[in-house]
């Protein structure tokens, strides 16, 4: 399915008309389970919580996340902290909301498999890329561009990155929104790479021209993905993708 996109981009760009290829950050692009390994191990790392919480750091400073994790509750569950100690749930959490959504650990995020390939093979094809995602201007804005520009993903005039202007905007509907103004930009071909069931379910009710695709990694599960998209694990092309 990755190698037809790339060839109707192609085709269209002979032809002189656009495509526009839109991809999610966090867990889309990127794995962000090494953000949130490092957040922990930070936070087992401070004396401060070493002297309130000793049993539950001493059970932190091993601990491994999974691609699969969405939040923390499953790195924790498997290390053995399973909710019984709510000062020290409530602590972490803290932390952890306060340091992922921020500049500081974007740094730790890793491309996907094929990622930067796959980004860089639409872009040379010819489509508009565009990077959408729910990270914030305020909190997120300042390394977010560094980041992706650092792992070689395309960041020029033929690609872009859109922020959420505030926080506080919902992610489906700022999404949403910014793909009703994009249609109005004669795209022949708009195509958009997603991990969260409730950004596209939002999508498809009110732009379904978008050709989308799942991503399948981790979500939060709020709702099923739909039943009728593509998905895709990895953005390696020349293979058999479910």
């Amino acid at each position: 399915m990755l190698e037809q996109i790339l060839v109707n981009i192609q085709d269209l760009t002979k032809q002189g008309k656009t495509s526009l290829a839109v991809f999610d950050l966090d867990s889309t692009l990127f794995d962000v389970s090494p953000r949130l390994e490092r957040i922990l191990l930070d936070f087992a790392a401070s004396p401060l919580n070493q002297k309130k919480f000793p049993e539950q750091v001493a059970l932190l400073k091993n601990i491994k996340t999974l691609r699969t994790d969405w939040g923390i509750v499953g790195a924790l569950t498997r290390a053995g902290l399973d909710g019984h100690h709510p000062e020290f749930q409530e602590a972490v959490k803290a932390y952890w909301q306060k340091s992922f959504f921020s500049n500081h650990y974007l740094q730790f995020d890793a491309p996907y498999e094929g990622a930067v390939e796959f980004v860089n093979a639409v872009s040379d094809a010819g489509a508009h890329v565009v990077y959408l995602t729910g990270r914030d201007v305020e909190r997120m804005g300042g390394s977010s561009g560094e980041v992706i520009a650092q792992w070689g993903f395309p960041l020029n005039e033929k690609a872009e990155l859109v922020l959420k202007p505030h926080r506080s905007m919902d992610d489906a509907k700022f999404k949403t929104d910014w793909f009703l103004d994009a249609q109005c930009k004669n795209y022949e071909s708009i195509y958009f790479f997603e991990n969260e069931p409730v950004n596209l379910h939002h999508l498809a009710q009110h732009c379904p021209k978008v050709q989308m695709i799942f991503f399948e990694s981790t979500h939060a599960g709020k709702a099923e993905p739909p039943e009728n998209l593509p998905r895709i694990m990895n953005f390696l092309l020349n293979q058999k993708e479910s």
